[in-house]
Parts: C-alpha cells; sequence; structure tokens
C-alpha cells in the first residue's frame, strides 16, 4: 500500500490532536491527595518498566505530576546531566533521544483499526517523523484507539485489530495511568477515576 503525502498529513494531524487532547487530560486530573499510586509505580517497577526523562523536559513533568507523592517510586532514569547541556552515558546506551520514553522488557500490544505510519528519515516525511527518528530503531505512528509512538527494533506483528511489539520496544511521550496498566498488568489503585469518567 503506497501511503501518500496527503494521508501522512491527515494522520500526523489526527495524532497530534490527540496528542494535545491526551496531555490536557493528563494535566487535568492529577490525582487527588486521596489517591495513592505506590502500589502502582512499584508494580511499573517491578515489571521492568523504565521511564527515561529529562529534569528540564515539560512533558516529563507532566509525566511525574500524574502520580502525586507516588513519583519517588516511579522506575525513572534521568536522563539529562546537571547543567542540562548533555546526556548521561546510560541514555546514550540505551539510544534514548526523546522525552519521555518509556521502554517495556515485555511485548507492547496496541489496537488500532488502522495499520500504523513507519517513519522514514526520507525528506518530505511528516515533523513529527523527522523529530521521532532514530536511526538505531524503527518509528511506528498510531493514530487509533491507543494513539502513541513506538520505537522498535522489529515490525509489529499484526492479530486482527492489535498490534504487537516485541520484547524490548519503546513508547515515546506522555501515557495515561490506563496505558501503562495495559502494557504491564499492573493493577491501578481502585478510587483512581479515569479522565472518561470525568464529567
Amino acid at each position: 500500500m503506497k501511503i501518500t503525502q496527503k494521508t501522512i498529513f491527515f494522520i500526523v494531524i489526527i495524532v497530534l490532536v490527540i496528542g494535545t487532547v491526551a496531555t490536557f487530560i493528563i494535566r487535568g486530573s492529577k490525582p487527588s491527595a486521596k489517591v495513592n499510586y505506590d502500589a502502582f509505580a512499584t508494580c511499573l517497577k517491578d515489571k521492568g518498566a523504565i521511564f527515561y526523562g529529562a529534569f528540564w523536559c515539560p512533558h516529563c513533568k507532566a509525566q511525574k505530576e500524574v502520580f502525586g507523592s507516588s513519583v519517588k517510586l516511579l522506575p525513572y532514569v534521568e536522563c539529562s546531566t546537571a547543567d542540562g547541556t548533555n546526556q548521561t552515558q546510560i541514555c546514550k546506551d540505551k539510544n534514548i533521544l526523546s522525552y519521555p520514553t518509556w521502554v517495556f522488557p515485555n511485548e507492547i500490544s496496541l489496537e488500532s483499526t488502522d495499520a500504523p505510519h513507519k517513519c522514514t528519515n526520507s525528506s518530505d516525511e511528516s515533523d513529527i517523523c523527522k523529530q521521532s527518528f532514530n536511526p538505531n530503531y524503527g518509528t511506528w505512528i498510531f493514530s487509533s484507539k491507543d494513539s502513541a509512538l513506538v520505537g522498535s527494533t522489529t515490525d509489529p506483528v499484526q492479530k486482527g485489530t492489535t498490534w504487537t511489539f516485541a520484547p524490548g520496544a519503546r513508547i515515546l511521550g506522555e501515557l495515561t495511568p490506563e496505558m501503562l496498566a495495559r502494557q504491564t498488568s499492573c493493577q491501578l489503585p481502585s478510587d483512581t477515576t479515569t479522565p472518561s469518567q470525568t464529567k
């Protein structure tokens, strides 16, 4: 199937709109003082999920705010040097080029009725593809139910509307607790109100 520039532009617009809406939802659904994410954050760490970020990154700050006081238990790796001008060696070794990046040791599965767009390094690619391109892995843009940017060294396997990436794949950008729970099978706190439940 040949993807035209018009199709790519349409996909990018949809991803940007969904990403903007998701950002407002995440920021607007900060946990109340009574919501305790301690067990959830500990489970993420126990399952091997790793959140790579930088102290100066506004999206990383927003991602941390979702967890409230439980942020100290997140499996977080700081990628910026103290002066904010360079990257730590561990993040260089892991080929982390954007923040936040969530890396999972097990398969990543996303739901999408449409095939994801795989970014290339061509000059006519969308801005989001150009910004997300990494020569060490491919980047796929999903613009359906699980709107996401996924980085992986292997192509996804499709079964119906489920697209599965091999262990070690990464999701680029802020993730909702619900998305993290789906990727790790960690249990969300029972008193959590999901954005879809808020009026």
